[in-house]
């Protein structure tokens, strides 16, 4: 989503308007999931995708002539009956669509940068879009961190509601305020992982794991694996002294997954031990269930409790009888999506 915000504030910058296709809201079975979004430009390129298909090839159609009017608007699908016929999209479900015009006026280039600028801090972040009528400056504001407002137009009151919504729900939600309708969207951040070993298979993992959009930081003793040559994709290396207190001036959250693949026995089960005692949303461990065994009763006897051995994925990664290094990492990075995709990097 990182790169669709970029690439809005890159055609803004450039004189350009464009408009923002955005899925509200989804029921049954759809290509896409609701928040997903495309950029649609006046000559219909676009960026990103709605779920392709007749859904798609419509929302374009219809944001060009959006260049027109320039006025935002909706449009329902209903997957199942007129808009599925004659296509391979016979999903069974309706989606409602928010295609939204944005021009590149001042205001709307401030906007976005302050969204994008929120998406690179880390910080979760809320965007409001005004759905009916003519755009104007109070039309979108960003609400980032613990619920300030960027924008000091945005009234209190809708400020209030969304950090209330945003304690429910991950999900666009179509709010009123004021006889006028907004859609709250709720990006994610993108989450940062701690890869704990260098190897082959954590330089496969950090490949991987970066084309999906998560932050990297690679943790090694050796600087001869430890290095950027190594791991191109990598926002951060570090060459520890020692595996020992490897996460001391590290922020390590909730949004935090750590990713235990060392070159030792001996070294995984003391990077655990540090990692059990962290917020971290996520903690795998790699290796085989009589390794993990074995670990896990060593730190057991050392005063750990099995509730918090319960925190962690081992043998990390899905159970697609991956051998390979490249392999390894694939079902490793596909865990992790699935926990960021369901929320449940909250501890499992």
């Amino acid at each position: 989503m990182k790169k669709l915000i970029q690439q809005v504030c890159d055609i803004l910058a450039d004189g350009e308007d464009l408009v923002m296709a955005t899925i509200c809201s989804k029921n049954g079975s759809a290509p896409r999931i609701a928040g997903a979004r495309m950029i649609v430009r006046a000559d219909g390129r676009i960026f990103g995708t709605i779920g392709g298909g007749m859904v798609e090839a419509k929302a374009i159609k219809e944001s060009v002539q959006s260049f027109t009017h320039k006025k935002s608007t909706r449009r329902f699908f209903d997957l199942s009956n007129a808009d599925a016929a004659g296509t391979d999209m016979i999903c069974g479900g309706t989606m409602e669509v928010f295609l939204e015009y944005i021009s590149a006026e001042p205001e709307n280039i401030k906007v976005f940068s302050e969204l994008l600028t929120a998406l690179d801090s880390g910080r979760r972040v809320s965007f409001v879009s005004k759905l009916n009528g003519q755009a104007n400056s109070s039309s979108r504001f960003v609400i980032a961190g613990c619920g300030k407002s960027n924008r000091c137009q945005a009234p209190d009151v809708l400020r209030a509601i969304v950090n209330k919504l945003r304690l429910t729900t991950s999900s666009p939600t179509v709010i009123i305020y004021d006889e006028e309708e907004y859609l709250v969207s709720y990006f994610s951040i993108p989450g940062e992982i701690f890869l704990l070993g260098a190897g082959h298979v954590a330089a496969c993992t950090a490949e991987a794991a970066a084309m999906v959009g998560f932050r990297i930081i690679v943790m090694d003793d050796r600087s001869e694996f430890a290095n950027q040559e190594r791991f191109p994709s990598a926002d951060e290396v570090v060459v520890l002294p020692s595996f020992a207190d490897c996460f001391q001036g590290h922020d390590v959250s909730p949004d935090s997954y750590l990713v235990i693949v060392t070159r030792g026995h001996m070294h995984d089960r003391d990077v655990l031990e540090q990692a059990l005692r962290t917020n971290a949303g996520y903690i795998g461990m790699i290796g085989s269930r009589k390794k993990r065994d074995a670990i896990y009763s060593n730190l057991l006897e050392s005063g750990m409790v099995q509730e918090q051995l319960d925190r962690v994925f081992c043998p990390i990664g899905l159970s697609i009888e991956a051998d390979t290094p490249e392999e390894i990492a694939v079902s490793i990075v596909a865990e992790l999506i699935q926990q960021r995709a369901t929320g449940q990097n909250r501890g499992k």
